[in-house]
């Protein structure tokens, strides 16, 4: 669950036991994964058509997102 906190965004991960500080990048990435599990090209889809932006724009920035969400527990990379 993310929640709003001043400029940002928090998110408490099970796997670390920590409360993360998130940008809006990433609270989006997180929230859209809370429906339902889905691989990076998904995201960028959903992404992509709720900010009604390009694919390649959206790509660039869940790309620089992604392996931080994963090593902070907020996601997990399923094989």
């Amino acid at each position: 669950m993310v929640e709003s906190l001043g400029d940002g965004w928090v998110a408490f991960s099970p796997l670390s036991g920590e409360t993360l500080f998130l940008n809006d990048q990433s609270a989006a990435i997180v929230e859209v994964l809370s429906d339902a599990p889905a691989d990076m090209r998904a995201v960028c889809s959903v992404l992509s058509d709720d900010a009604n932006v390009s694919i390649g724009q959206i790509s660039a920035l869940v790309d620089q997102s992604w392996a931080q969400l994963i090593e902070g527990g907020l996601i997990v990379a399923l094989p």
